[in-house]
């Protein structure tokens, strides 16, 4: 069962800080509230509240980086639809952000999520200094060129090209896996994790940041674009590497429910509140969106 009561409370704050940004010049800002609406399962700041309520903790002390981490996913997608790169018109059921306001307005309004992201965190987490910095740190290592970007240029360049079993890994578990493992690694950093119970939670995260990412392979070949809300089957058109494609589908589910298993057992003995966790991890196995 998927959170749905925590994607509104997570929605009500965007909402709340998003209002900050009326005095950005003209249709810069319209593209910005128009790819941070209401849309998209918001998976990654669910990971970081959620490990907060693991952690007996108010999920509204992480709510700053979670909205932080959701900039820089939706700055991702921006990038990634446009022509040079995936060239995908659709995006959470409607236009992408280039097809909307020009690729010129889309590359400025990825540019501009990507650094208030950082401003976000800065101005707005309640939290000491020093984690503050860590968290930074954290997100930035994650989302650059030895995470999420590493990962992108791989699924680009090797667009058409055999890749390895062991490359496809290293694909997504940057591509995807870094970012999630970030949103639960920053919520519980903030919330004071023990060393040991931050060492488990990031076992947890690595497993489910792959499972995410093979399930939506998966969904890709499965669903159709009115239930993604975004071009299905896209990635057989441009030859893309996926889970499908080099395992198969029925071994790719195998993969995908051998590793959440595993993922769930990585939680055990931490002194958490696991069962929140262990039923979003659940849900990533029959997710059907």
């Amino acid at each position: 069962m998927y959170p749905d009561h925590l994607v509104k409370e997570f929605n009500d704050y965007l909402k709340e800080v998003m209002a900050d940004y009326g005095a950005v010049p003209g249709i810069l800002k319209d593209a910005m509230f128009y790819c941070m609406q209401d849309g998209g399962k918001r998976i990654r700041p669910i990971f970081c509240m959620l490990t907060a309520i693991s952690l007996n903790k108010n999920f509204k002390v992480v709510l700053p980086t979670a909205c932080a981490i959701e900039f820089i996913h939706t700055y991702s997608l921006i990038h990634d639809d446009l022509p040079a790169i995936d060239d995908d018109d659709l995006r959470r059921g409607r236009p992408s952000c280039h097809k909307a306001f020009g690729e010129d307005m889309a590359i400025l309004t990825g540019d501009a999520l990507f650094a208030e992201s950082f401003n976000l965190i800065a101005q707005r987490q309640n939290a000491p200094a020093e984690i503050k910095v860590a968290v930074i740190k954290e997100i930035a290592s994650a989302s650059g060129a030895m995470g999420m970007v590493a990962g992108q240029f791989v699924d680009v360049y090797y667009s058409g090209k055999k890749l390895s079993k062991d490359k496809l890994y290293y694909m997504h578990q940057n591509k995807t896996g870094k970012l999630i493992k970030a949103s639960i690694r920053c919520g519980a950093m903030i919330c004071g994790a023990k060393e040991r119970q931050l060492e488990g939670l990031s076992r947890f995260a690595e497993k489910i940041g792959l499972v995410f990412q093979i399930t939506d392979d998966i969904l890709d070949v499965t669903s159709d674009s009115k239930k993604l809300g975004k071009t299905a089957g896209k990635d057989s058109l441009q030859d893309k590497n996926t889970f499908p494609k080099v395992w198969g589908l029925e071994q790719s589910r195998q993969i995908a429910g051998k590793n959440i298993e595993e993922a769930i057992a990585s939680l055990q003995g931490l002194d958490l509140n696991t069962r929140p966790l262990q039923e979003i991890a659940n849900f990533l196995l029959v997710r059907k969106v």
